[in-house]
């Protein structure tokens, strides 16, 4: 909720953010530590979340190797994703 509406943006992560490319319909980004946690502020849910190339399921309650996904009452979503033994990471929509 702290991004601009209408923009997708990584807010937080619980490792180093090393690199991050935003393009018009992903996100690529890189972490020093390969089991992290990130969370990103969407205009729509993720089609699709890889953590070295491998998909990661949506689940309704977050653990490692996997994404939840939460509607925000101004628009847009919130998504969390728990990554393990991975550092490249790709959202995409």
């Amino acid at each position: 909720e702290f991004a601009p509406l209408g923009q997708n943006h990584l807010l937080r992560s619980s490792s180093v953010v090393q690199k991050v490319k935003y393009e018009n319909k992903s996100i690529a980004y890189e972490t020093f530590d390969p089991d992290a946690t990130e969370v990103l502020r969407l205009n729509s849910a993720p089609a699709h979340i890889t953590a070295g190339g491998h998909d990661l399921p949506r689940v309704d309650i977050l653990k490692p190797g996997g994404y939840t996904v939460r509607k925000l009452p101004a628009g847009g979503v919130a998504v969390q994703v728990q990554h393990k033994a991975a550092r490249d990471m790709k959202v995409s929509w």
